[in-house]
């Protein structure tokens, strides 16, 4: 009896060993997506310092749980490792949002730009255009005022 405990209890073992595994494999993939998306939102321009807290958060609690694990503590890291998930998903969710929003702001300071810069280009060279037409007509009033020389030899 106790040799059929034995051989019951090892296929369990094996089971939560790999159940184990499998939840650190898909916590390393969780936090590893949430970190892309932290830095496609910063290459993109968005404020991120609050993503990378919340990130370093999760990756702690993970190594933690893959040092339970190597330490033969199974339930401890399976624990841990269900922890990172929800952290990741909510980086990698406001990270793409952060970086939908930076996308936009861009976009809108760009065409506010190009917008600006067409309307001063327009005020330059109307004040060029009324600066020279005042310069005009001071020189021709100055020209037609002006007594003609004779000079008789």
């Amino acid at each position: 009896m106790a040799l059929g405990s034995c051989l019951y209890s090892e296929p369990y073992v094996f089971a939560q060993t790999d159940q184990t595994t499998s939840k650190l494999q898909a916590a390393n993939t969780a936090i590893e997506q949430a970190f892309n998306a932290v830095l496609d939102a910063e290459k993109a321009g968005a404020n991120v310092t609050a993503l990378l807290a919340q990130l370093n958060t999760a990756a702690g609690i993970l190594a933690q749980a893959e040092n339970s694990y190597r330490a033969g503590d199974n339930t401890t890291a399976a624990a841990q490792a269900d922890s990172v998930l929800p952290i990741a998903q909510q980086v990698t969710a406001s990270a793409q949002d952060a970086k939908q929003t930076a996308l936009v702001v861009g976009q809108n300071a760009f065409w506010s730009t190009i917008a600006f810069t067409v309307i001063g280009a327009f005020v330059f060279v109307l004040a060029l255009f009324l600066v020279w037409r005042r310069f005009k007509r001071s020189y021709i009033k100055s020209l037609s005022e002006a007594k003609p020389e004779v000079n008789s030899q």
